[in-house]
Formats: C-alpha cells, sequence, structure tokens
C-alpha cells in the first residue's frame, strides 16, 4: 500500500473514533462562521458570539477564555501565546503574547544552585518555572484593535462556565487523569481537579468558582482586573509563599507586542505568519528551500521526496534553535530565514541520496552571533488564528493559590543549562538565554494562507517541537498538493528536528517500504510517542473561506475537537 492509500485509510479510521468518542462533529461546512478549537464547549461559545453579531476578533477572544475552563491542560489565562488574523481587506495583525521572565531572573538561575549543597532549581516544575503571564493582556489588545462587541459581552461565557460548570466530558475527564500524578502533588490543584481524589465523573457538573471570581474581575476591568488591583495582590502573595519571583511590578510592566507578520509564498500561495520569538520564520525558511528544490519532488508517497523534507526540517531546526529568541534583545537574526542567498546555500548541502548527519552539517556563518490551537472565521471573512500554552500539559500543576487559574512552566522553553535539551528535546543557543523581562523562544506559529480559486484558511497546532513541521505538513497538503482542507489536517505526519536525529512517524500511517527506503537511505526511522496521544503528530485545529462564501471547520481527527458552523449547508 502507498503512503497516500495508508493515509485514507488512517484518516477515516481517525475521524470515525473522534466521532463516536466526542459527540461533535470534526468536519463542518456551512455559512456564517465557523470554529475550529479542541473543546466542544469552548468551540459552541464562539458560535454563540458570532450569532449575536460578534466579529472573528470577539469570538476568539471568547473562545480563549472559555478554553481557560473547559481545557484546563492548554486553554489558560496563566500562560500565552501568539494571534494572527486577516481581515477581509487583507489586513494582517500579529499579537505577541508571549510570557516574560520575571525581573528577578537570570541567566544562571537554572544551572547554578541557590545556595550551596542546594538542588538546581526547577525549570519545568514549581514556582520558578513561570513566566510573567501573557494572555489576558493579548486578549485585551487584540480586542481593542478589532473587536466589535462590548469586553464584557465576551469575557461573560467564561465566568458562566467557570460560576455555573460545565457537565464533564471524556474528553476533559481523560486529560485530567492523564496527568493525575502530577495534578495531585498541589493540595489545591488537587481539590478543583480531583475531588475524592479522582477526575470528575462524566456528566457531573464541573464548577471552578475561584476561577469565575478572576474571571470577573478580568470582565469588570479588562486587563487591569488581572495585572493590577486584588488579583495582582494575590499573584505576589502566592508566589512569595511558595518562593517564587513574580510580583506586582512583573504584572504591571507586562505589555503585549504588535509585530510584523512574516509573509512568505509556496507556489501561488500567499503564507502569513508569526516572527520571532515565535518559529514562524523558520516555516518560511522551509518553504523556500520546497521551492529551491524543486516542488515536484516533495510527493506524498515517495520515499525520496519524503527524505529531502526531513533534511529541509533538520536544517531549519538547527538555525531556529541557534538565531530565534526574543527579538528586543540582541542576537536574533531573522533576517537569515528570509535570505535567498543563504537559503540556496543551504539547499547545496542536502544530498538527495543520502541523510547527512545532524552532527556534519556544516556552519554557514562565521561568529558575530500543553499547548493549545483555535481558528475562526466570521461572516464577512475575517479570520483569526490563535496558538495559547501553559507549555506542559497543565503547565507546572499548580494553581495560583485562591485565584483559580494554572500556572506555566515556560521558563523551561529558555536555554535554562548549556547543552542540554528541554522538555521537547530541543538544545538552544545563547541567544536565548534566561534573561529578565524576556520573551522565550516558541514552537508556535499560527498561520494564515490564500490560496487562489481556492480560498483563504487559517490554521495551527499544539505539540511543542512538532508543531512547526506539522503546520508546514498542513501548508504543503494545500498549496503543493492541492489538497482540500480536511485531506490536508488528516495527512499522516512526520517529524524531524536537528538533535534527536531520527524521523518519528504516525503509528500504522506509513508503509513499511517506505520506510524501509527511508533507513536505506540512512535516517533512523520510528514511531513517535510523544504525549498526549502516544503514536499521533500535532492537533490541527483549520477554519476555511472558500470563494463562493462558504465555510468550513476542521478538528483534527488525532484527538477528540470541534468543528462547527454558524449555520450548517442544506
Amino acid at each position: 500500500m502507498k503512503r497516500a492509500a495508508a493515509g485514507i485509510v488512517l484518516l477515516l479510521f481517525l475521524r470515525a473514533a473522534s466521532v463516536l468518542a466526542a459527540g461533535d462533529p470534526i468536519f463542518a461546512r456551512g455559512r456564517g462562521g465557523a470554529v475550529a478549537a479542541e473543546e466542544g464547549t469552548a468551540a459552541r461559545v464562539g458560535i454563540e458570539i458570532l450569532r449575536k453579531g460578534g466579529n472573528a476578533t470577539d469570538a476568539a477572544v471568547a473562545v480563549a477564555l472559555a478554553l481557560a475552563v473547559t481545557w484546563p491542560e492548554a486553554g489558560n489565562i496563566g500562560g500565552g501565546g501568539f494571534w494572527i488574523s486577516r481581515d477581509a481587506n487583507g489586513r494582517a495583525a500579529v499579537i505577541d503574547f508571549r510570557e516574560r521572565a520575571p525581573r528577578a531572573a537570570r541567566r544562571d538561575m537554572f544551572s547554578m544552585p541557590s545556595k550551596p549543597g542546594a538542588p538546581l532549581p526547577s525549570s519545568t516544575d514549581g514556582p520558578l518555572a513561570s513566566g510573567v503571564p501573557g494572555t489576558v493582556d493579548g486578549l485585551a489588545l487584540a480586542h481593542r484593535r478589532a473587536g466589535h462587541l462590548s469586553w464584557k459581552a465576551v469575557v461573560e461565557p467564561a465566568v458562566r462556565l467557570a460560576r455555573d460548570g460545565f457537565p464533564m466530558t471524556e474528553n476533559v475527564r481523560a486529560s485530567i487523569a492523564a496527568d493525575q500524578k502530577k495534578l495531585a502533588a498541589d493540595p489545591e490543584t488537587a481539590e478543583i481537579f480531583l475531588p475524592n481524589g479522582e477526575p470528575p465523573l462524566v456528566g457531573v457538573l464541573f464548577r471552578q468558582p475561584a476561577l469565575a471570581r478572576t474571571l470577573q474581575a478580568i470582565r469588570d476591568r479588562g486587563e487591569d482586573g488581572f495585572y493590577r488591583g486584588r488579583v495582582a495582590r494575590e499573584i505576589e502573595e502566592g508566589q512569595k509563599k511558595a518562593g517564587g519571583s513574580i510580583n506586582r511590578g512583573d504584572l504591571a510592566l507586562y505589555n503585549s507586542k504588535v509585530r510584523k507578520p512574516v509573509a512568505f509564498r509556496l507556489l501561488d500561495a500567499e503564507v502569513l505568519t508569526t516572527g520571532a520569538p515565535s518559529s514562524g520564520p523558520a516555516m518560511a525558511a522551509m518553504a523556500a528551500l520546497v521551492e529551491s528544490l524543486g516542488p515536484k519532488r516533495f510527493r506524498p508517497e515517495d520515499a525520496p521526496g519524503a527524505h529531502l523534507l526531513a533534511e529541509i526540517e533538520k536544517r531549519v531546526f538547527r538555525d531556529r534553535n541557534r538565531y530565534l529568541g526574543d527579538p528586543d534583545f540582541p542576537g536574533v537574526r531573522q533576517d537569515l530565514f528570509l535570505s535567498a542567498d543563504r537559503l540556496r546555500r543551504i539547499a547545496a548541502t542536502i544530498d538527495p541520496s543520502k541523510a547527512t548527519p545532524a552532527s556534519a552539517l556544516p556552519s554557514l556563518e562565521s561568529r558575530d552571533g500543553s499547548t493549545t490551537h483555535f481558528s475562526v472565521a466570521d461572516a464577512r471573512g475575517n479570520l483569526v488564528s490563535v496558538t495559547t500554552t501553559l507549555n506542559d500539559s497543565f503547565g507546572n500543576g499548580r494553581v495560583a493559590p485562591g485565584l483559580g487559574f494554572l500556572w506555566n512552566n515556560e521558563m523551561d522553553d529558555f536555554a535554562t543549562r548549556p547543552g542540554e535539551p528541554n522538555l521537547y528535546g530541543l538544545v538552544q543557543g545563547d541567544v536565548n538565554a534566561v534573561a529578565p523581562g524576556k520573551r522565550m523562544l516558541s514552537a508556535m506559529c499560527p498561520t494564515i494562507a490564500v490560496i487562489p480559486k481556492r480560498g483563504t484558511f487559517a490554521w495551527g497546532s499544539p505539540g511543542g517541537s512538532t508543531i512547526l513541521t506539522t503546520n508546514f505538513q498542513v501548508l504543503l497538503g494545500l498549496a503543493l498538493r492541492g489538497e482540500s482542507l480536511e485531506a490536508a489536517v488528516g495527512a499522516p505526519r512526520f517529524h524531524q528536528q536537528d538533535s534527536p536525529d531520527v524521523i518519528e512517524v504516525e503509528r500504522d500511517a506509513f508503509d513499511p517500504a517506505w520506510v524501509a527506503a527511508l533507513e536505506a537511505m540512512g535516517h533512523t526511522v520510528k514511531v513517535s510517542e510523544r504525549e498526549p496521544v502516544p503514536g499521533r503528530i500535532g492537533r490541527v485545529h483549520a477554519v476555511g473561506v472558500l470563494p463562493d462564501g462558504t465555510m468550513e471547520a476542521v478538528a483534527d481527527p488525532r484527538r477528540q475537537g470541534a468543528a462547527l458552523v454558524v449555520a450548517p449547508a442544506p
């Protein structure tokens, strides 16, 4: 069986299994607006906002805040993310609301003990693992710039869900159960998510009163309800008691950034994504390398084409880890990812018949230097693509005392210890070292593409370091192979980064002969075992606006999600 045929079987199997398990559709077509998200209750909040006359910005803000209630694994007000939108007139906007290191952070904070004989502080667990959250500020900025409904109207659904509760679903219960040990370590966290020592039963009304009070403050006072006043004081008190360093000054100084989108082409597709400190520039480099090597060589059933893509990914990850970080600090070289001359030189290092070991990749410069995604479209053709994160599932597993929201553990996305990999196996460079007030490098890169005669599409994915390759492979499906949005999201995926030097593949998605051909070229191929769905890579949620105005929403069949439209097609 060829890879393409295996992919169709995988897509059909995953789609059937997901619909049976979740009860929410994972593909929808219609008019009036569309939402695709990882959790159905939050997706329905977005549809509710669109039906009330809200635009895509209003719906996206409402979905993001609802996910903080209904998808605690990654939805958040205690983390950060990236927002990209494109309005019906073609104007694009990027908002960087990535977390920042607190002012007390120092470069060696995770590589030097606080006192002789003490253990090294953890960048993944405990109070020092958290960066200053950016989600609330970023959403408020997006709403001020383009929202139509009032702020209170778009925040109220999240308040209601936290205060009055929502019926626990199998999807959310399974998510909590997968991290039960982690959530049980903190008494206040366990009291919320593990009543009586177990995840809430399916169908039981799940209420979060402390989170509701925090959301009410945000509803009534905007971002000041989080970064100043009662909530800020309680954040500071909780951090101080636990040994953390985030204080009211850090919160008051937090500011989201309006960034220029990274724009590039792949054949006739015009693509927009987010810039540093996201990994969007790396996606642009991948597209340029595909064009340089010849797009026709990247056939889905062709092992030599997969070899070329793996070699591209390996090289771009190496540069991503070395040259990307917070552009407000020295050393970031986003320009390298858009340099046609440099990309031609990279392409020339790729052997079409043999894998290059990551350790043997040449240097081209001299020395001078759990995440979730949702997409929204409205009736006017405005699109929003947003990826938000706590980093690990449920962040560091600790809620802010009395406030009900989970803390991120994003400090691990810095190069915390020279030469050592982070949570996702990435060994990153000095440009991404810890510094006060700095934003950490991110794999996130929500994306929008305009393809003539096909439509405008928005998508993104969680998945740690696989986010970049997942989003790019969806782009290849849409722009290079002419696949429908549903087929591009459901197609089998593989992932290669620079270290470890391994091609990770989805279980049962590729023909053994295809794998054997890659191994004969010198690649090491293994089935991905990444959490939370071992054997699967990424979880894309996408929307599209077709030339006749029809809307499509697609939730990744790899895990239960929801794809909804305001008015279904007849």
